[in-house]
């Protein structure tokens, strides 16, 4: 799952489920944010502590890790490189790099906290199925698919959002909360909490899979091919 770093470091999703009325209404969600300019403020950023701001970011190469004891051959480490050594492994086994914009849309709760709901949209080029560990790699390409996504945070920040600091472009590879420290300026990762409501959908010619927080892996199914 993406984030998890993005699953874990993501983690993806806080939007309540209740909120997302199901991974349906989740993903058509994700597919209307996906029209907003890049970095665009929803309504007037002037007032931080009272107004909603949408911004939107594109990031490319980020690893997407899996759960469990799978083993790819490939994991991500607490910088968020790709590593092959698996004692180096932060945020477990990697299966797929994805493609993805996220759109962050930020609450004011009061007391200086704002509510962070990430939605992700984008594709994913996986080279091992994410619940066994084998090879999806066909003798002509790897699997290629679309992946939506929800995750959700809180914020701690006396500025409040700033949606002309997030980057239109990241770096390769961004993590999510490398994301968050642009949007929110001069927070640090100890402002951030949340991410462990994570949904992600993915879809390829042959079949989906869904990964949720609250279910056992053995139940999302698989990438195979």
């Amino acid at each position: 799952m993406n984030t998890k770093s993005l699953l874990t470091r993501i983690g993806v999703p806080v939007l309540s489920l209740g909120l997302l009325g199901g991974l349906g209404a989740t993903l058509a969600t994700s597919a209307s944010a996906s029209t907003l300019p890049a970095a665009a403020t929803l309504s007037a950023s002037a007032q931080p502590s009272t107004a909603t701001v949408v911004a939107r970011t594109h990031v490319p190469g980020v690893p997407d890790t899996t759960v469990g004891s799978t083993a790819t051959g490939s994991y991500e480490d607490a910088n968020g490189n790709m590593t092959t050594n698996p004692t180096l492994s932060v945020y477990g086994p990697v299966w797929a790099i994805d493609d993805v914009t996220n759109t962050y849309r930020v609450t004011p709760l009061g007391n200086n906290d704002y509510a962070v709901d990430r939605l992700v949209n984008g594709s994913f080029v996986s080279f091992a199925q994410p619940n066994t560990g084998l090879s999806t790699v066909s003798p002509l390409d790897a699997v290629k698919g679309q992946l939506h996504g929800t995750i959700s945070y809180v914020v701690h920040s006396a500025k409040g959002p700033d949606a002309s600091a997030l980057l239109p472009e990241q770096p390769l590879g961004t993590g999510s909360h490398a994301q968050l420290r642009q949007l929110f300026p001069g927070i640090a990762d100890s402002d951030i909490s949340g991410g462990s409501d994570w949904v992600f959908a993915y879809h390829t010619a042959h079949g989906s899979m869904t990964q949720r927080y609250d279910t056992d892996s053995t139940t999302w199914g698989n990438i195979t091919g």
